[in-house]
């Protein structure tokens, strides 16, 4: 990969005087300060200043380079020691640095790199794209110095390529697929363990008998239900036997998250990267009287809501509605100190809803936009975090046993934390199998719903969080999501809706309710 780089540095004054300073500079700079770092062997893939001009109070220049010293890198490498040079001697001060065109060649020939044509032509941030013989070169133009120090040239092009494998992936694979078949030393998809069969004591689509015996109402919102007591009622029941037979069993403490959580936040989740679409936004309103006195004029003169008008009156987006519940432990660790005598720390939440767009995949009971969970999450050495994880699975088995459930479980083929790290290059350490993933059979399909969902996340939330132990050790965390809502949908496929035939440990738990009758409903 080649890169070519034409800009200029803006100085506080003219600077023809320092031409011959710059010139011994720029020499001096070409055969040490560009190839720092670079082994003998590999001094081409350096960076070199190739031309330059001083005119008046500007210093135009190209840099070419290969891969070990990028010329965007080479550019803020010489501004420091150029700016001491020509300060001490002249008092010329450097007011700013532009790239005019940055320009990327990478090579195509068989072994070097696969690119996604339709996505480069797609970003705004690429200027001009043209594919050459066995190679496609990438402009990209009017880049300022901030933008260069984000290192924003080296994600576009991480975005847009994919080193070729010495052997094949399957094109129809996500980079997501790839990586998690990279860091998982299990097969993902392969069942580990299940229960013995079981026979249902009902048979039919739970939704639709739910909807037919009054326990839940379609609501208009997309994903959405009301709830009625008697599902409620179960609900309770299953809930209570799982807060007794595994979190409080484990010694996991309650706390109340936040369910609005700041973007910022995802983003250090790099839940931004992977997700992006799979999330509720919110804004807050404006502090604007006016806009909201129109809104409200022309609601009521149209009798329609003016969405327009009410666009006008809200800020950006700046939060999310959670959509994995766990979002607020690792920033309350956030750049904490926490010591290994002290470990492992153990919190829950059931506080609330957990949000997630669907778009089309919502159906029935089972996948819904707002749903609710018990949320474990912990934070310990590699030992105690991948073992609390295993635990939560086996009490998992127990309790579905005891509840007369059939179930099985799998290596997950999908660990959410994955989805933002399309390559990964950071020295994240990851456990031998990120996630396991919990079902209960549902008679007359293939697949069964996912009611456990057991993470470790290695260094992943560590590293971005900056979550410190006091005497270096090393130290992951793990989340297990308990999916209370899928629980009771489970339940009543295999169990259905006489209580009379529930087992004896979830009947003697259900409260007896008397619901009022209605004319019209259900």
């Amino acid at each position: 990969m080649k890169f070519i780089l034409q800009g200029e540095i803006s100085f506080s004054k003219d600077a023809e005087n320092a031409r011959e300073d710059l010139k011994e500079f720029i020499k001096e700079a070409n055969s040490e300060l560009l190839l720092r770092g670079v082994p003998e062997n590999q001094k081409k893939e350096g960076a070199k200043i190739t031309s330059w001009n001083i005119e008046g109070a500007l210093l135009k220049l190209q840099i070419d380079s290969g891969h070990r010293v990028r010329a965007y890198d080479a550019l803020l490498r010489i501004k420091k020691p150029l700016g001491e040079l020509l300060g001490k001697k002249y008092h010329l001060g450097i007011r700013k640095m532009h790239v005019n065109c940055y320009q990327i060649i990478i090579p195509t020939r068989e072994g070097s790199y696969d690119i996604d044509m339709e996505l480069a032509r797609s970003l705004p941030q690429i200027s001009d794209f043209k594919i050459e013989e066995n190679r496609v070169v990438v402009e990209l133009h009017n880049l300022s110095e901030s933008e260069l120090r984000k290192h924003i040239v080296n994600r576009i092009i991480k975005h847009v390529t994919l080193e070729k494998q010495e052997e094949e992936e399957s094109s129809a694979e996500k980079p997501t697929d790839i990586l998690t078949r990279q860091v998982t030393k299990a097969t993902p998809g392969e069942i580990i363990a299940r229960s013995k069969k079981i026979k249902p004591l009902f048979k039919g689509d739970p939704t639709e008998e739910a909807v037919k015996q009054g326990w839940v109402k379609k609501f208009p919102g997309r994903g959405q239900w009301f709830y009625g007591p008697q599902l409620v009622a179960l609900q309770r029941a299953l809930e209570e036997i799982l807060l007794e037979e595994m979190v409080y069993k484990m010694g996991f403490m309650e706390c109340l998250f936040p369910k609005l959580i700041p973007i910022p936040i995802m983003h250090k989740m790099r839940y931004l990267e992977g997700l992006p679409e799979g999330m509720y936004y919110c804004s807050a309103p404006k502090r604007d009287p006016e806009t909201f006195e129109k809104f409200k004029n022309d609601l009521i003169i149209n009798k329609e809501v003016p969405i327009d008008l009410l666009k006008e009156g809200l800020k950006d987006p700046s939060y999310v509605i959670a959509p994995a519940q766990c979002e607020p432990f690792y920033e309350f660790l956030s750049h904490e100190v926490v010591d290994e005598k002290e470990l492992p720390i153990k919190f829950f939440d059931r506080s609330g809803w957990t949000y997630r767009w669907e778009a089309g995949g919502a159906k029935g009971l089972d996948r819904v936009h707002e749903f609710q969970r018990i949320e474990l999450v912990w934070l310990g050495t590699p030992e105690q975090t991948n073992n609390i994880r295993d635990e939560s699975i086996d009490l998992s088995y127990e309790i579905a046993d005891k509840m007369e459930l059939e179930w099985y479980n799998e290596v997950g083929d999908d660990p959410f934390y994955l989805e933002g790290r399309k390559v990964e290059d950071r020295g994240i350490e990851f456990p031998d199998v990120p996630k396991y993933e919990m079902r209960l059979s549902i008679p007359g399909q293939e697949k069964g719903v996912a009611v456990v969902s057991a993470n470790v996340h290695g260094t992943h939330f560590v590293e971005g969080f900056s979550i410190k132990e006091a005497r270096k050790q090393n130290i992951w965390t793990g989340c297990t999501g308990i999916g209370v809502s899928r629980w009771v949908f489970g339940f009543l496929a295999q169990k259905g809706f006489d209580m009379e035939k529930w087992p004896e440990i979830v009947k003697e738990r259900v409260e007896k309710i008397r619901v009022p009758k209605m004319v019209t409903w259900p």
